[in-house]
């Protein structure tokens, strides 16, 4: 009631064509644009005047307005470290591809002995080939990266080492720190598996406790919410890694999902919004795509709740393992009607749109790059290291025989501090300049927005 009296009292004192005219106060202008729904449109209005583009501009604004939105798809890597731009109507792959170093020629030299392992919140994790303790996690877009110190030896914990996994994690999205992440380390063997967890903010490695492990032939999948997804032999369960408790368990599948005698079932991950979990399911060379949903309420196939199934206009799609957030990739093999190539499935609209075409996908093994577009982006690997720790876990005392466990998590510092480096600062000022080629990224379809002289043109910039 206060404010529609407050409205009444401006109308009376003002009158609508007064109204029409006033100011809006300048303290109100980033509440206004944390609140437009695209980086295209944030874009779009620093273009239209001064005063709105030193709001824009400003860094505080630009930190908040991150973390509300997520960022949009520039393109892909592939397993070689070649950059394949997104498709239109992505509006900003062209200053993307301008700005940043895609052929990361940056890294430590011959930059062709890395090879990419993981892709997250705009940072990129590569192994020295031939080299399995040898890492560096970089950021394309300002030339930065930071080279980790040797993964130290598992033997101590867990001896035979039979398969490996490593990950790229982001922050949390409360931290307000932007260059942080970790790097986790993920070794198997015959019963145990153990993990170990680098820290950009030590610039160290931690192990936890070995694990009791049911499938030695367990795979990973995605990453959810801060929690890693995989599968275990054929199928029987789903492997969760809870990487802020560094806790291992296991859970049931809904039966569409357990492969059976000789066929196959591709299974993807993804963020269905508000902490839900989904899960796409496509039996091999089939039409009919399901759609799970699973609420963070326990472990059992009962609460995997069928949302939806999408019938595919042809049965050559298999689920991209990289699918990642609230997008699903899928690769089509090809067909005398269509191209091959990536397209992505957003799980609130479940509309497909090709994002990249590509004739050898198997040869590629593609990863979606997001990041914001250079001019509202800043440094997300930091020059700054800690000293060094050392110290060894305590073993589990008993194993824990159930198909949901848990292990402890008595955490200890091991290795060594890393080492940073950048190639060119990446400057907010440099992604100033860049703004004008991000006004030429136009679509077809291009609609003015705004009423002001000099509004960028340009589509929706949706991915």
């Amino acid at each position: 009631m206060g404010g529609d009296a407050t409205e009444i009292a401006i109308l009376e004192s003002h009158g609508p064509q007064e109204m029409a005219s006033l100011p809006i106060p300048d303290e109100l202008l980033p509440e206004i644009f944390l609140r437009l729904p695209t980086p295209a449109d944030l874009v779009r209005t620093s273009a239209a005047c001064v005063s709105f583009r030193g709001v824009v501009t400003d860094r505080p604004f630009l930190r908040r307005y991150r973390k509300i939105h997520a960022p949009p798809l520039l393109g892909f890597l592939d397993l070689n470290g070649v950059f394949h731009p997104a498709e239109p109507p992505h509006p900003f792959t062209s200053a993307a591809e301008a700005f940043a170093d895609f052929s990361l020629s940056f890294l430590p030299a011959p930059a062709s002995d890395w090879a990419i392992q993981d892709i997250r919140d705009g940072r990129v994790l590569l192994g020295r080939r031939g080299v399995f303790t040898e890492f560096v996690v970089c950021d394309p877009l300002h030339r930065r990266h930071i080279l980790l110190p040797p993964i130290p030896d598992v033997n101590q914990w867990l001896p035979s080492v039979d398969n490996s996994h490593i990950f790229l994690m982001g922050g949390d999205e409360d931290a307000s720190d932007e260059t942080f992440f970790r790097v986790i380390y993920v070794a198997v063997n015959q019963h145990k598996q153990v993990a170990l967890v680098f820290s950009s903010s030590t610039g160290q490695w931690r192990a936890t406790p070995p694990s009791i492990v049911r499938s030695p032939n367990s795979y990973w999948l995605q990453c959810a919410y801060g929690c890693l997804y995989g599968l275990t032999e054929r199928n029987q369960k789903l492997q969760v890694l809870d990487t802020q408790r560094m806790v291992f368990s296991l859970l049931d599948l809904p039966p569409e999902a357990r492969a059976g005698g000789s066929s196959y079932v591709h299974i993807a991950i993804v963020e269905a919004g508000e902490g839900i979990i989904g899960m796409f399911v496509l039996p091999h060379k089939t039409y009919d795509l399901s759609y799970f949903i699973k609420r963070n309420n326990g472990g059992s196939s009962s609460h995997w709740q069928l949302e939806k199934t999408i019938s595919l206009d042809s049965s050559q799609y298999s689920l991209n393992k990289h699918s990642t957030g609230r997008k699903l990739f899928l690769y089509h093999r090809g067909s005398p009607s269509l191209v091959a190539g990536l397209f992505s499935m957003d799980v609130k609209t479940f509309q497909l749109q090709m994002v990249f075409a590509c004739k050898y996908y198997g040869m590629l093994y593609p990863r979606a790059y997001y990041n914001f577009p250079p001019f509202l982006s800043t440094p997300i690997v930091s020059s700054g290291t800690q000293e060094q720790g050392v110290e060894t876990p305590q073993a589990e005392e008993e194993p824990i025989d159930s198909p949901q466990y848990e292990s402890n998590v008595n955490e200890a510092n091991v290795g060594s501090p890393a080492d940073v480096s950048r190639t060119g600062d990446g400057t907010q000022e440099q992604g100033e300049e860049l703004i004008d080629s991000c006004h030429d990224e136009r679509s077809d379809d291009a609609v003015d927005v705004g009423g002001h002289a000099g509004v960028w043109r340009a589509g929706d910039g949706a991915d």
